[in-house]
């Protein structure tokens, strides 16, 4: 018996650990789930971040209505975005992934040009949030995350950023890359009615 709760814990921490992992938004009962693949140093990955995502996440994922997923899936194309993405992951680890995936796309041309992603990340973290991003970032651990993210989007045939995906009744709808906020809410509308 001892032994069987024992294997329940470590099966309980194990969900916990990929609870930490998973950088989402919204209730995890909401009838929508949008995931998001995207790259932080993708110009279209920012438009869409901050004209669609914006509005989307006051409007719907706030109220329960969705449920947003972040997939780091940096592009080989982008030099500085790997390391950005797994800041973002190292961040997510000490709860600031929102700001720092806002200061990332904000100031995206800036970093792009110059490389400065630790630079452009700490300046939203605190001195000791600072301290464990930069070793974070370094981990095998949070490397493996990026790695995941990207292994489930070519699970799902992501084949550039930012890719959008909606679930709703175990159907999944793939969003035409530029669908701008107007055009995505009609349409989670519309399956919110159905």
């Amino acid at each position: 018996m001892r032994r069987f709760l024992a294997g329940i814990g470590l099966v309980t921490i194990a969900a916990a650990a990929f609870a930490a992992q998973v950088k989402s938004r919204g209730a995890a009962s909401a009838p929508i789930t949008m995931d998001v693949y995207s790259d932080f140093q993708c110009p279209g990955c920012k438009a869409l971040y901050e004209t669609t995502l914006q509005p989307l996440i006051q409007n719907y994922v706030d109220k329960g209505k969705v449920l947003l997923v972040h997939h780091e899936y940096p592009l080989p194309i982008h030099s500085h975005s790997m390391e950005a993405a797994c800041y973002a992951c190292a961040a997510n680890r000490v709860g600031k992934y929102d700001q720092v995936c806002d200061v990332l796309f904000r100031k995206q041309e800036s970093w792009a040009a110059t490389g400065k992603v630790d630079e452009t990340v700490c300046s939203v973290l605190t001195a000791e949030e600072a301290r464990k991003v930069r070793a974070l970032a370094k981990d095998q651990s949070v490397i493996a995350e990026v790695q995941s993210d990207i292994q489930a989007g070519r699970a799902a045939h992501v084949d550039g950023t930012p890719t959008v995906i909606l679930t709703h009744r175990l159907k999944q709808y793939r969003i035409p890359t530029g669908a701008g906020y107007d055009i995505l809410r009609r349409f989670i509308d519309q399956l919110l009615t159905n």
